[in-house]
């Protein structure tokens, strides 16, 4: 493969974590089976310059128009102009390699009560849900709850398609009038960041969950409710 340095020419590889979720995360693995690999590791890169360095540089670094005409054409689609709540709902390798991170792992249920909390709060009137999830019970169920709404995977699935198409949420749950993702993921941390620096949100529109809230926790009292 090209490498980009002219002489001698530099061997280049890569390995697959598909057959092996949260590979990148399992050192002892790692060692195991790729302890002869010879491996370049980056230093400085854009996730570790800290939100005070990456936010005056944010409002610049955008979509190409399509993503934004195409997320603003599925938001009039799907809620009509009414306020809605997106949610970010990480599953999958989270699974193997978030269990030590205090609710970084929401359960369908976990997440129907913020959502139902939420909508209650702010009046909100409908749903969107951006999730990885491959359990079709758990997904039945949360659409029981919440009826939300979801875009369809672009194209045939390739690795283009599925980025474009998690572009497209990104900018979905960006212009959501609250939202709500998981803990640890970059891909909520994105969102947070687009919310913020191109679509104007308030800071406070925008959070990731933690504990679930409880039933008892919304007080009405003279006719509104308080949580």
């Amino acid at each position: 493969a090209f490498s980009g340095l002219a002489a001698p020419p530099l061997p280049a590889a890569r390995t697959s974590c598909a057959s092996q979720p949260g590979l990148q995360y399992q050192p002892a693995v790692l060692r195991k089976e790729h302890a002869a690999t010879p491996s370049i590791a980056f230093a400085e890169s854009v996730d570790q310059l800290g939100a005070q360095r990456v936010a005056p540089l944010r409002p610049y670094v955008r979509f190409v128009d399509r993503t934004y005409d195409e997320a603003a054409a599925f938001v009039r689609g799907a809620f009509a102009g009414k306020p809605f709540l997106a949610l970010h709902w990480r599953r999958t390798d989270f699974h193997a390699v978030r269990r030590s991170h205090e609710w970084a792992l929401q359960s369908a249920a976990d997440l129907i009560k913020h959502a139902r909390h939420a909508m209650r709060r702010h009046g909100l009137a409908g749903v969107y849900l951006a999730t990885d999830s491959d359990d079709p019970a758990e997904m039945a169920e949360v659409q029981r709850a919440l009826r939300f709404a979801r875009v369809r995977q672009k194209g045939g699935g390739s690795l283009r398609d599925r980025v474009e198409t998690a572009n497209l949420e990104i900018a979905i749950c960006a212009s959501a009038t609250r939202f709500l993702g998981t803990r640890t993921s970059s891909f909520t941390l994105t969102i947070l960041e687009e919310r913020r620096a191109v679509f104007g949100q308030s800071e406070e529109s925008g959070g990731e969950m933690g504990r679930p809230p409880e039933e008892e926790e919304a007080v009405v009292e003279g006719g509104k409710e308080e949580l």
